[in-house]
């Protein structure tokens, strides 16, 4: 890139980010990797940056609906294995509340927060890239439900899903660890919360993610 796109590109990060962060949080992926290849951009940088622009003008009223709920913390966690530059790996999350979990799921709701981040670790494997995905949303969601305790809401143990089955085990400790001794000893603060109540770790399929 030249220096001329160089300085688009980060002019454009700097008008989206808060739009995303706060109306459309479905920009929230392309947005972060623009701004993480712009240091080292090429051409196929400045074609994504048009095709973003794109969609932005395609789409120019995004809103986000909320409905009213029992204002109970849920958490949605996915992490995508190696999909960016110098095999490293992306991590999302989608916060909202609703209703005390049941046995039926609790409708869905507008987020009152997005994650969007590429992990700064090598993961050797998907799992353990799911788990720091995980990480990432339950310390993020450990401030939020102080928030609501604080705000009169109290809390159970706060429904987190994620879509892989092996770090479902890992946390939950339903699996024996042999080939996963080389995780992160941060992941294992997901572990100790989950046994302290805090979260609930539970799988789910992806198409309900």
């Amino acid at each position: 890139m030249t220096s001329k796109q160089t300085k688009t590109c980060q002019q454009v990060a700097g008008k989206f980010l808060f739009y995303t962060r706060a109306v459309d949080p479905t920009m929230l992926h392309a947005l972060n990797s623009l701004t993480a290849a712009q240091s080292t951009g090429t051409q196929r940088i400045v074609t994504a940056l048009v095709h973003l622009l794109n969609y932005c003008a395609t789409h120019p009223d995004a809103k986000i609906r909320y409905h009213a709920s029992g204002m109970i913390l849920h958490i949605h966690s996915d992490a995508s294995y190696l999909s960016e530059s110098q095999a490293r790996n992306r991590a999302g999350g989608h916060h909202y509340l609703s209703n005390p979990p049941s046995p039926k799921p609790p409708p869905p709701n507008g987020p009152i927060l997005s994650i969007a981040k590429i992990l700064r670790q090598v993961m050797s494997s998907a799992a353990e890239a799911e788990l720091g995905a995980l990480f990432l949303n339950a310390k993020e969601g450990t401030v939020l439900r102080t928030m609501l305790e604080e705000m009169g809401h109290p809390q159970p143990a706060t429904p987190l899903q994620t879509d892989n089955s092996t770090t479902d085990g890992i946390v939950n400790g339903t699996c024996k660890q042999r080939q996963s001794c080389a995780i992160g000893m941060r992941f294992y603060w997901v572990c100790d919360h989950t046994q302290q109540g805090h979260f609930h770790i539970f799988w789910a399929p992806g198409s309900n993610n």
